[in-house]
């Protein structure tokens, strides 16, 4: 099982990102929950 807080999740995904590109950064978060949530 894995799990955490939502504090530890969302400042894991903004190091993830602080080198992406805007485009990057799109494709990661927006476009994968577009696909998830099939919006």
């Amino acid at each position: 099982k894995v799990s955490g807080s939502y504090r530890t999740y969302w400042n894991a995904f903004k190091r993830l990102a602080a080198g992406a590109s805007d485009t990057e950064k799109a494709a990661m978060f927006h476009d994968v929950a577009a696909r998830f949530y099939k919006i």
